[in-house]
């Protein structure tokens, strides 16, 4: 159903004449009257009854002109709304994440920005980072944080914050190595593992180590898979094995003592997480901004 139609429809409805309805829109009576017999057409029913020189609506007439009304609004409020988010920094922004930013990093940031744009809101994606570049990719999530650096043209990338890379087991572990001093990676093979999903940066990172000692997954004993950071600490604790993960995600429970951490300069690192967008998509003021805030310009 043709919008202009729907407007002259509506012009004729509110003036009862088509002539008057032609001078509001600058359009001929004719064009009026094909725009309201192409609706009567579309919607086999008659619109108006045409008494003389009188014109009054039928009762398809009153429902449609209520209908119309109403999406007529709805529009203006459209209209309205974007033409403030042009302007301003409003409305929601939704951000895709993987793990260890999502409960560590992002929300730092979302407070801090939160504070000085109260008219904004958030909606929180999560996935690992092979998900979250795929999705910026696709467009179905404007901006994302991840732990690898992706490897994709159409993406801006931009350095974030660094974390360190540990090997954590619980400490009432009965397997946990009883010598002191460095341990190396085959040290480790034969102990349980817990080990994250296909597509997490922290598993990617594990890989690209043992590959360098010419070793690869199937060279250790990984008792448990799991899909995200929180599972993964959450069976180190409960003592079903050692994993690789991240820092910021264990320091309080290794300072507590509930975790030991494992002396292995092989898997020991820095590890950078990354702002991502796609380069060509439009940007509105509210995701401007908190790049702007993420990145201290």
């Amino acid at each position: 159903m043709d919008i202009r139609k729907l407007e002259a429809f509506c012009h004729v409805y509110e003036t009862q004449s088509f002539s008057r309805a032609g001078e509001v829109m600058f359009l001929s009576q004719p064009t009026i009257s094909s725009h309201v017999a192409n609706l009567e057409a579309e919607l086999g029913v008659r619109l108006f009854d045409r008494l003389g020189r009188r014109v009054l609506p039928t009762q398809a007439g009153d429902i449609l002109y209520r209908s119309a009304r109403a999406i007529f609004s709805q529009v203006a409020q459209a209209r309205s709304s974007i033409e403030t988010l042009r302007d301003q920094v409003v409305g929601e922004l939704v951000i895709g994440c993987s793990t260890i930013p999502a409960h560590h990093i992002l929300p730092g940031f979302l407070a801090g920005f939160g504070q000085r744009y109260p008219l904004v809101s958030f909606r929180v994606q999560t996935g690992d980072s092979s998900e979250v570049a795929t999705r910026v990719v696709d467009g179905q999530w404007p901006l994302g944080l991840m732990g690898h650096r992706p490897e994709n043209d159409e993406l801006a990338v931009h350095p974030l914050f660094e974390d360190e890379t540990v090997v954590v087991a619980s400490s009432a572990a009965p397997w946990l190595p009883t010598v002191s001093g460095p341990l190396s990676v085959r040290d480790l093979t034969g102990l349980p593992w817990v080990m994250r999903e296909r597509g997490s940066a922290t598993r990617r990172a594990l890989e690209d180590t043992l590959a360098g000692l010419g070793l690869s997954l199937q060279d250790i004993n990984v008792r448990c898979w799991v899909d995200g950071t929180c599972e993964a600490v959450a069976h180190v604790l409960s003592g079903v094995g050692l994993s690789v993960t991240s820092h910021l995600a264990t320091r309080q429970m290794v300072e507590s003592g509930a975790l030991v951490r494992l002396d292995v300069p092989e898997l020991m690192g820095r590890r950078r997480f990354y702002l991502v967008f796609h380069r060509d998509r439009q940007m509105f003021p509210a995701y401007k901004a908190f790049v702007d805030h993420c990145l201290g310009l």
